[in-house]
């Protein structure tokens, strides 16, 4: 008989503490910024794209560490409980990698070397190798702690005992036309840029080279590239409705509600709002394009939202009332 997958309690809190640790690490980065800025809300706009300088000029987080943290909150919380904690250790961790290793060969680089200090550039350079060894370890931990569950199995009473729960039909359709859409637009964009800039120039974005202004910072183009991969890839599984399709299409929507946010807040701070009319029309499209990502991530979990067999308030199999859904 076939089975569906589920965690161990034990890896359940596993799971949990790796994801708690990234979760630190990203605190400990944003925290040291907030020291070396002379606001607060200095940190809020340069993570927002805006220049504003730290006391000892260098900044070490991005955009990228603030949505991280959010995500590693939420989802150490949901893996406890919720019944598809496989699909949540795996979407974070494979998402973790794909962001983090772009800061290995830039820390590395000469024009990072003689620019930062020793001591800072090995200090972030130990923690990014950190996050990409927990982040392994999360998807091993996900493989090696499963546990079947025999299909229609009621568990235990509790929703992190069952099968892990499916999208509904309707809902599995609607993620995978705007998560499809989400991906045609990013990778659109990187089209039009490698097209309008050119190759040598448009590999830096792309790589990082000498075009990232804090150490932590994932390149623009490697970021928009990461989101449509991983997007296309939810958006497929969404329509299939596969077993893991929730807690992917759920945790890619974190980073791209986080990219069309610190977007939005840039326009509003640069004062690109109140004059959109007067705007060219790329910055317009651009604009657009900051406002669809944030409703096309909030559609994306408000679409995954729903589980399978949840229309009647009852289980599909045991015929009990749900009380209550979990992810």
């Amino acid at each position: 008989m076939s089975q569906d997958r589920t965690l161990r309690p034990g890896a359940r809190r596993a799971g949990a503490a790796l994801l708690a640790g990234l979760a630190v690490l990203d605190l400990a980065w944003i925290v040291r910024d907030f020291s070396k800025a002379t606001d607060v809300t200095d940190a809020w706009w340069m993570w927002s794209g805006l220049i504003f300088r730290a006391q000892d000029g260098i900044w070490a987080s991005s955009f990228v560490e603030p949505t991280l943290l959010v995500l590693y909150t939420v989802c150490t919380v949901t893996v406890v409980v919720s019944s598809a904690a496989r699909g949540i250790l795996v979407s974070t961790g494979v998402l973790t990698i794909l962001l983090r290793v772009p800061t290995l060969w830039n820390l590395n680089a000469s024009w990072v070397q003689s620019g930062v200090s020793d001591g800072l550039r090995l200090k972030v350079l130990f923690s990014a190798i950190a996050m990409l060894v927990i982040a392994a370890a999360v998807i091993v931990l996900a493989v090696a702690g499963r546990r079947g569950v025999p299909p229609g199995s009621p568990g235990t009473g509790t929703t992190r005992d069952e099968a892990p729960a499916r999208p509904t039909r309707a809902g599995g359709v609607a993620a995978c036309v705007l998560l499809t859409l989400v991906a045609a637009v990013l990778v659109s964009w990187e089209i039009h840029s490698a097209t309008e800039q050119g190759w040598e120039l448009y590999s830096q974005h792309f790589t990082g080279d000498r075009a990232l202004a804090t150490l932590l910072a994932v390149p623009e183009s490697w970021y928009g590239s990461a989101l449509a991969l991983v997007s296309l890839y939810a958006a497929g599984a969404a329509l299939t409705r596969a077993p893991h399709s929730r807690p992917l299409g759920m945790t890619v929507s974190g980073p791209l509600l986080g990219l069309g946010l610190f977007r939005l807040s840039f326009a509003a701070k640069s004062g690109l709002l109140g004059g959109f009319g007067q705007l060219a029309a790329r910055d317009q499209l651009w604009l657009c394009t900051a406002v669809f990502e944030i409703l096309a991530a909030l559609g994306v979990l408000l679409a995954l939202a729903a589980r399978h067999g949840d229309a009647d308030g009852r289980e599909p199999h045991s015929g009990t009332i749900r009380a209550f859904s979990s992810a």
